[in-house]
């Protein structure tokens, strides 16, 4: 009981740090998003338009200035957390690799198990509006969105957690923490957007995504590697168009789903030898062993 006494009054100060940014992230944001939506509504700018698509980004920018404010008053060192300029190209190639295996998996998956053409790869037009979104979507939404969830929450939820727990056992529930909070911004996103009735399957699908992106960032040490994943679950660039109803519970679907699932996986277990390189950065015996939650500046940051 004294052990548990004497942490929480070390910590205390870090903890108050953390609620504050945890109430930042749920204001802020939603300030901004009023802020647009007022601005939109006094000249009459329609949400689908070019300016109405680049005015909704501002939220987002809020979230990318506040959590780049909350790591550097902490004092995070942003490269050991995987925030660096020379990680954004092998970031960027895993997702269009992700992409690839997307497109290529699925598609003949599903003309194994049910005819050609049941998955056909679709494209929307290459316009100005599509440029917009794509570069709302993959260089603003994603990345900000991650750089205040995975870069600071998750690392700072690991860093909080006490020393005698196993490192395993606080990234999982650091994990779970942050994905249980971003759930609840996205929710509460939603439905400041207007829609009124947000369904279960919709929430239950940013978890899931929230799951395999924390184990990409976590695998790969690698902030742009999530960034740009849930930058490809924004905003794919080319679409998937039904050609053959069926339905999600069928096997041929699952089994090809599935497969694509486990190429991602091979991505990250692999990055090592091909994502690493692309960092150019000079190797040490270190690079071996991706380790994203660094426990001494974790300790050092809970102890200040």
């Amino acid at each position: 009981m004294a052990k548990l006494k004497n942490y929480f009054a070390d910590t205390k100060r870090e903890f108050l740090f953390t609620l504050f940014f945890l109430l930042a992230m749920l204001v802020f944001p939603w300030l901004a998003f009023m802020f647009v939506r007022l601005i939109a509504t006094f000249f009459q700018i329609q949400p689908n338009s070019l300016t109405g698509n680049l005015m909704s980004a501002f939220p987002n920018l809020i979230i990318a200035l506040l959590a780049i404010a909350f790591l550097k008053i902490d004092d995070w060192d942003f490269s050991a957390i995987g925030i660096s300029l020379r990680k954004v190209l092998p970031g960027l190639i895993f997702a269009v690799l992700a992409l690839a295996g997307l497109y290529t998996i699925l598609p003949l998956g599903m003309s194994i198990f049910f005819e050609p053409r049941t998955l056909m790869i679709s494209f929307q037009g290459f316009n100005s509006l599509y440029l917009v979104l794509f570069i709302r979507g993959w260089f603003i939404v994603g990345i900000s969105e991650e750089l205040a969830s995975r870069g600071f929450l998750l690392n700072k939820a690991f860093s909080l957690l006490p020393k005698a727990i196993r490192p395993t056992w606080k990234k999982i529930w650091a994990v779970l923490f942050t994905l249980l909070f971003f759930s609840l911004i996205n929710y509460i996103r939603l439905r400041t957007a207007g829609n009124m009735m947000v369904s279960t399957n919709t929430m239950l699908t940013y978890f899931a995504y929230g799951i395999l992106v924390s184990y990409l960032y976590l695998r790969t040490n690698n902030l742009f590697v999530a960034g740009f994943m849930q930058s490809a679950f924004i905003f794919p660039p080319f679409g998937l168009t039904v050609g053959k109803e069926f339905a999600l519970s069928d096997p041929g679907f699952i089994v090809s789903f599935f497969t694509f699932v486990l190429f991602i996986v091979l991505l990250a277990e692999t990055y090592t030898f091909w994502g690493k390189p692309l960092e150019f950065e000079k190797k040490t015996n270190s690079d071996l062993e991706i380790e994203p939650i660094d426990e001494t500046q974790a300790s050092e940051a809970s102890a200040d």
